[in-house]
């Protein structure tokens, strides 16, 4: 087996880029940076609204940086960071063009509202600026990291410290922290917190004696990808409970291995199988070429039926992970025992 990058790399291109390819390296700055505690400083520059000109300093991928305490215009660079303030109730004036396709469903109309000024790496500066943001916001993923200062010459600018080890509710939080809307990430969080608790009660012992491995399909040509138990979707499933096959429980924290289609049988002692699929339902990233192996149909979670989708493999933000939540649920309540 070739151990290949952290599918974090992959997910936060997915994430803002869709085409969904590997990311280049993590961010240098240290990812407890971005959940500094907002500074208690707060200024009323002159002239405007009280409200719109106060001002208070976060810690960010970057540093301090001095951000409004109540933004009013705010643009998203990257996808991570829309999908976390479009969950906290905010619209951006301005988003990342990532493909309608690829945008979850339960975002899909406030993102198509909002101008678009990324695509990937190319980035509409003048348009960002004709919009008049008084902050833009982002994770520190390399492109966007080469960006920062030209953004930042446009705005107050705050970006997330890219981590690859990272857990998926660290970028909410960060994006919670720029807005000043931690009040309401703590309902959400909670909203998080009881659904878990709810599908562990209702669930028992199909989750609790279940065990589990967390594919994607790769994007090296012939493999596909075996996540591992620190993994956005691994994270969650831990929370409710579950154990972990060897395949996905042998990947180091962080990681994953890209193996050969022809090695379906690493996946035989998984009870389930969760993988990636489209907004639609259908398989992402070629993993249906993994699925059309007579090895892998011949699977004890394949023969079973017991090989689940979720759309929100990749979560952004608390509703993205309660949709993964939603996946799994699904999944098991259609076993008869």
């Amino acid at each position: 087996m070739t151990s290949v990058p952290s599918p974090a790399r992959a997910s936060a291109r997915r994430r803002s880029a869709r085409p969904r390819l590997l990311r280049p390296a993590v961010a240098a700055a240290a990812l407890a940076l971005v959940l500094t505690a907002c500074g208690s400083s707060s200024t009323t520059t002159g002239g405007g609204d009280g409200k719109a000109a106060a001002t208070r300093v976060v810690g960010t991928a970057h540093g301090k940086v001095t951000v409004p305490a109540h933004p009013l215009r705010i643009v998203s660079v990257h996808s991570w960071s829309t999908e976390s303030l479009l969950d906290l109730g905010i619209r951006p004036v301005g988003v990342e063009n990532s493909g309608a396709n690829y945008v979850p469903p339960r975002y899909l109309k406030r993102w198509k509202a909002a101008a678009k000024v990324t695509t990937g790496a190319d980035i509409d500066y003048e348009k960002i600026a004709a919009l008049k943001p008084d902050l833009i916001v982002g994770v520190d993923v390399p492109y966007l990291s080469k960006a920062y200062k030209r953004l930042s010459a446009i705005a107050p600018t705050a970006f997330a410290s890219f981590d690859e080890s990272s857990s998926w509710s660290t970028y909410p939080q960060a994006t919670a922290t720029f807005v000043n809307g931690t009040a309401q990430l703590t309902r959400l969080k909670q909203k998080y917190d009881d659904r878990i608790a709810a599908v562990r009660t209702s669930l028992g012992t199909k989750l609790t004696d279940s065990s589990w491995d967390v594919i994607q399909g790769g994007f090296d040509s012939g493999n596909y990808w075996i996540y591992s138990p620190a993994s956005p979707v691994g994270d969650i499933l831990s929370r409710l409970g579950v154990r972990f096959a060897s395949a996905t429980a042998s990947v180091g924290k962080g990681g994953t291995k890209s193996v050969s289609y022809e090695r379906a049988d690493l996946l035989k002692d998984a009870d389930y199988v969760v993988y990636y699929t489209n907004n639609d339902g259908s398989p992402a990233n070629d993993i249906q070429k993994l699925f059309a192996l007579r090895t892998f149909k011949e699977l004890p979670a394949a023969k079973k039926h017991r090989v689940v989708g979720t759309p929100d493999f990749l979560p952004g933000s608390y509703s993205d992970a309660m949709g993964v939540v939603d996946s799994i649920e699904k999944g098991l309540r259609g076993q008869a025992g």
